[in-house]
């Protein structure tokens, strides 16, 4: 991601407009809206509207992208009411290394390492698999015994790992951790999905950008040099 410069041009605030609507209108349409009638479930809480509004103001303000992760962790577990705590893993495709980019709580860099240890686990499932992960405490035992006998003490029961695409070199996962047992349920996962696209998609418009404003230097060069050839 890039810092704000003195540079933009109405185009980089069009562009900027035109990235909040498709913000807004993919919200609108990946939430089931909520019902007014009395008696009717919410599905949503204001908290959940809040922290998507917050996240949405953080990517458009072209914020460095260790900042974007951070700010994922934090507002992540402001919209999930499950989720206690929330960290960002991230790996290269070709590396047996993975590391916590960001985190809510310190105790997650805990509860990842844990993972990087024993090679198993949600994190890694979703970030090395591309997909969805979302388990209790009871499930891990069976699916990943390693990682369920280091992590035993730190009493998380609810696990949801969502994969987060950043670069044809990089893979990496938002992780959500609870300590209700409950679970998190189908709505919860939704928007997780909502906020790992829209850090996909900030990501990749950003780099877009910066990929054209330098070939835009690059043919003024190039004419530069044209000009002074044909004199």
């Amino acid at each position: 991601m890039t810092d704000r410069t003195s540079e933009e041009t109405p185009d980089d605030s069009a562009a900027e407009r035109a990235a909040a609507a498709a913000f807004d209108e993919q919200i609108a349409a990946a939430l089931p809206r909520q019902s007014h009638m009395p008696g009717a479930t919410t599905y949503f809480a204001e908290d959940t509207f809040e922290a998507l509004d917050v996240f949405r103001g953080i990517l458009l303000e072209h914020s460095r992208f260790e900042t974007v992760l951070q700010g994922l962790c934090e507002q992540a577990i402001v919209a999930i009411p499950g989720a206690d705590m929330a960290g960002v893993t991230l790996l290269h495709h070709d590396s047996e290394n993975p590391a916590t980019a960001a985190f809510s709580d310190a105790r997650v860099v805990d509860i990842d390492a844990d993972q990087y240890r024993a090679d198993e686990g949600p994190c890694l499932e979703a970030a090395r698999h591309d997909r969805l992960v979302c388990v209790r405490v009871d499930e891990i035992t069976t699916r990943w015994p390693a990682f369920a006998a280091a992590a035993a003490d730190i009493g998380v029961q609810s696990y949801l790992s969502a994969p987060l695409a950043v670069d044809s070199e990089h893979a990496g996962s938002l992780n959500i951790y609870g300590f209700d047992a409950g679970g998190f349920n189908d709505i919860d996962e939704v928007v997780v999905k909502m906020f790992v696209t829209s850090v996909e998609a900030a990501v990749w418009n950003s780099r877009h950008t910066v990929e054209a404003k330098q070939e835009v230097v690059g043919l003024r060069a190039a004419m530069k040099t044209r000009g002074t050839i044909e004199q």
